[in-house]
């Protein structure tokens, strides 16, 4: 069985690109070849049409002058038809409709106008084809001022300006990754006939909480150089996404690295509620540690070396004793009221990682000493 065939209208966009990179993903697609000059050029157009088993039909325009965004979205929609018809190829068709349909604007009655036209079109033909009626998207490479507030508010929060709530309404999202994999899903699996698929929203949030989280992250992630809570998977995404719109030379964060007589200690990763991580280097037959803790869990990860690490629970003579090495990686627990330390028992430079449950406080370290 040959492979699925799929062309992409507006493959250059936002949507368009993420949907080419999702079905390349697939042994069993082959994404066609296209381009928006192909509009200007029937005899291209056609061609493109006769390999496609399933068009999406994503270009279009939603900035503009209002007769110039209604009018456009409607000839692109005629366009389509008229080269599907002179193909003589009767490919099933997915349209990229909006949920602004039900609004008193130009876009909305554009794109609704252009689903009348292919439902009409699907019933003539008796073909099948889908209007897919989409929520606000969000994701990496949206442009800002254009395909949403998301794209906006993410270049403004990571370049020093301050975004405007204009209005303040609640907002249905849905995450560029399952869009795309909501249309892959349509894609296989045709309707008899037309259908309006309505795309559930993944979440929704007043345009104030969006602005919110955002300044949030921008706060961690500049002023402190910290990994915020991620409580649920609209977080994650707009983490996600609000990254990708920071300028290349802020994804670098240079680290104090602190040196003694021992070796190295560096904090690298904090997170708002999971603690820190940190690494140090230790020089051959140096012991570092000798305290115990009341409160903070520790666990230790040789990476590079080889080391003992020893634990004594305070006020009793048993010392336990791990024998490590970067060969055989493992982490050892560090449990409160042990005290504990690691020896560099190599003849070469130690490399400890090390995960603790909070940050260091010099106000209040919460480090006893104790020899083990």
């Amino acid at each position: 069985m040959g492979k699925l065939k799929v062309g992409i209208t507006g493959m250059a966009g936002f949507v368009g690109a993420h949907l080419r990179d999702r079905l390349k993903r697939e042994e069993s697609v082959e994404v066609l070849p296209f381009q928006d000059s192909y509009y200007e050029n029937p005899d291209q157009f056609i061609d493109f049409v006769k390999n496609a088993d399933a068009i999406v039909h994503l270009a279009g325009v939603n900035r503009d002058e209002p007769e110039v965004i209604y009018n456009k979205n409607v000839e692109l929609m005629e366009k389509l038809l008229e080269f599907v018809d002179a193909s003589g190829n009767k490919p099933y068709i997915l349209f990229s409709s909006s949920t602004q349909i039900d609004r008193d604007n130009e876009y909305g009655r554009g794109k609704k106008k252009a689903m009348e036209l292919l439902g009409k079109w699907s019933k003539v033909n008796n073909t099948p084809a889908v209007s897919m009626v989409i929520p606000n998207v969000f994701g990496d490479n949206g442009r800002p001022f254009y395909n949403s507030v998301v794209a906006t508010f993410c270049h403004q929060v990571t370049h020093g300006e301050e975004p405007t709530v204009m209005k303040d309404g609640q907002m249905a999202l849905i995450y560029i990754n399952s869009l795309v994999d909501d249309i892959y899903d349509l894609i296989k699996s045709p309707p008899n006939g037309y259908k309006v698929e309505y795309i559930s929203p993944r979440a929704e949030l007043k345009v104030s909480e969006l602005l919110g989280l955002l300044n949030k992250f921008k706060d961690f992630y500049y002023d402190n150089g910290m990994v915020p809570e991620i409580r649920t998977d609209l977080e994650r995404d707009l983490y996600n996404t609000f990254i990708t719109y920071m300028d290349e030379v802020d994804w670098q964060r240079n680290l104090k690295l602190n040196t003694d007589l021992r070796g190295s200690f560096v904090e690298v990763f904090k997170f708002e509620k999971c603690g820190q991580v940190s690494f140090s280097t230790t020089k051959p037959g140096i012991t570092r540690g000798n305290h115990y803790h009341i409160r903070k869990n520790e666990k230790f990860c040789v990476v590079s070396g080889n080391a003992s690490i020893k634990l004594r629970r305070i006020g009793t003579d048993k010392v336990i004793e791990y024998k490590v090495s970067g060969h055989k990686p493992s982490w050892v627990e560090m449990p409160i009221y042990y005290t504990h330390n690691i020896s560099n028992t190599g003849d070469t430079e130690l490399v400890t990682l090390f995960w603790i449950n909070e940050h260091f406080n010099p106000d209040d370290p919460d480090t006893y000493y104790e020899e083990v």
